[in-house]
């Protein structure tokens, strides 16, 4: 058996101008609440990598995991939120009453998992109470679409973006940008339904970036903008990159290709190996 990586990312959403998600303080708190590498171990138990940021090992631009963003930090969080507390004069019993946050999930057993565990933390840690709802996935992708009435939205919301092509700009530009992605994030909205954004650095970088003709600095590009995204505006929270776990005969050597199906013709078969086996 072996564990190998997979194009995809599993990550919680943010809906940015939702209040109070509106304040980059409370986002990081929650951000930072997140114990990853336990949510692996205890929950999920397939070898899947911790994230931070968002385009996974094998896509040209990725960071090195770990390496860029919020890692798990619970006196960081208490300490974001504290000071966001104190400058509203709120204590957490009155934060929990006054602006209750909902975490959605599209039906799934294996997504009910991942939300209780992560649920569960933010109370740990920051004693934040979360309400957790799901809904069926045809109706769940209407509801986090960025026109969505800001009153039915949910303030966090699971999604994962597997690559359509090994690039990143099919990752933090075509998903995050807020004028050419999708950005269910909402970052830059100028009203509740955002119809009209205001770009930031990070939308100006990834849209520079997928016209910059020297790789090197692409990538340095890229680097740049998953920091920004991840750990200056802490818009969204990574959770982990995929991994999938293949079964494989000891006789057999073969590849494991990032995108695409196999490719048999790279395969090898020891023979005598196998002849012996059986």
């Amino acid at each position: 058996m072996c564990i190998r990586d997979s194009p995809c990312t599993y990550y919680y959403g943010f809906v940015n101008n939702k209040p109070p998600l509106d304040d980059v303080r409370v986002r990081r708190a929650l951000v930072q609440s997140i114990d990853r590498q336990s949510l692996i171990d205890n929950v999920l138990k397939g070898g899947q990598i911790p994230a931070t940021s968002f385009a996974p090992p094998g896509i040209f631009g990725a960071p090195e995991p770990g390496t860029v963003g919020l890692p798990y930090d619970p006196d960081a969080a208490r300490a974001s939120l504290q000071e966001y507390l104190d400058e509203q004069g709120l204590t957490i019993e009155q934060f929990n009453t006054q602006s209750p946050i909902t975490l959605m999930y599209n039906t799934s057993e294996g997504h009910a998992l991942i939300a209780a565990a992560i649920q569960q933390m933010w109370n740990d840690t920051l004693g934040v109470d979360v309400r957790v709802e799901n809904q069926e996935w045809s109706v769940y992708l209407d509801t986090i679409q960025k026109d969505t009435p800001i009153d039915d939205a949910p303030h966090v919301f699971r999604l994962g973006w597997c690559a359509d092509y090994p690039d990143q700009n099919n990752w933090v530009h075509e998903v995050f940008n807020s004028e050419a992605g999708a950005n269910r994030l909402r970052r830059g909205c100028n009203d509740a339904t955002c119809t009209s954004v205001t770009p930031s650095e990070f939308d100006e970088l990834t849209a520079a970036a997928a016209i910059e003709p020297d790789p090197a600095v692409r990538e340095e590009m890229y680097r740049e903008a998953e920091r920004i995204l991840a750990d200056e505006e802490a818009a969204y929270a990574p959770i982990y990159h995929y991994t999938i776990v293949r079964v494989t005969k000891p006789w057999l050597t073969r590849n494991y290709p990032l995108l695409g199906g196999n490719d048999f013709f790279n395969w090898t078969i020891d023979w005598e190996a196998k002849q012996a086996a059986q």
